[in-house]
């Protein structure tokens, strides 16, 4: 498989970001956003507890961090789409400001049709200025689903490659925080333990209590 990864100076055991990072890695928190409670008939409100929800817990958990990274990920063929960072630009990303991580064959992924044409999962890449920022990639990244714009559909995580911590936001359901060392999330684990979604909370419980 493609390390995309192989660009960074990183203590991540594995080559790419996986969607589920909740069952893929072994230190991973999952936090449910919109909530059963805020129906998607009310989908102004869905987003906004979502947002505020993934904005607090992306402060916390980057407060301290030197260096963060944003990386998306699209599918398409072999060669990339030319408009795929398009949406970034709200963001004050431009083009020039991405790096191009390189792309990884879908072939034998079960979500894809080995019938079909060969299907490859691209990577960019840009470092965020702050927090700021990434609170803005953080709208685009959730709003998708719910027909909220500006919105991108990519795979977005933000990264601190030096600690070792990613989270990808989904969208307005869920989040996952992952880190290489579980101290790094104990303390969001404690602080925001009644935002942790309660199918999983027993694992997550046994991973950093246990």
């Amino acid at each position: 498989m493609t390390d995309i990864l192989k660009h960074f100076e990183h203590p991540f055991p594995y080559g790419e970001f996986s969607h589920n990072l909740f069952d893929d890695t072994e230190f991973t928190l999952r936090f449910e956003l919109g909530g059963e409670d805020v129906s998607t008939d009310r989908p102004l409100k869905r987003f906004i507890q979502a947002y505020d929800r993934a904005a607090a817990v992306a402060t916390e958990v980057f407060s301290d961090t030197a260096c963060l990274w944003m990386l998306s990920s699209v599918y398409g063929d072999a060669e990339p789409r030319k408009k795929r960072l398009k949406p970034f630009k709200l963001c004050g990303l431009k083009k020039n400001n991405f790096q191009y991580l390189g792309a990884v064959s879908q072939k034998g992924n079960p979500d894809f049709d080995e019938d079909d044409d060969e299907v490859f999962r691209h990577w960019d890449a840009a470092e965020l200025e702050d927090l700021g920022q990434l609170r803005e990639v953080m709208w685009l990244a959730l709003g998708c689903e719910l027909g909220i714009r500006p919105a991108s559909f990519a795979d977005i995580y933000f990264v601190d490659f030096k600690k070792g911590i990613v989270l990808y936001a989904y969208d307005d359901r869920g989040m996952d925080v992952s880190a290489v060392r579980k101290e790094d999330l104990m303390s969001l684990y404690k602080n925001r333990n009644s935002w942790l979604l309660e199918y999983g909370f027993d694992e997550m419980k046994t991973v950093f209590e246990g």
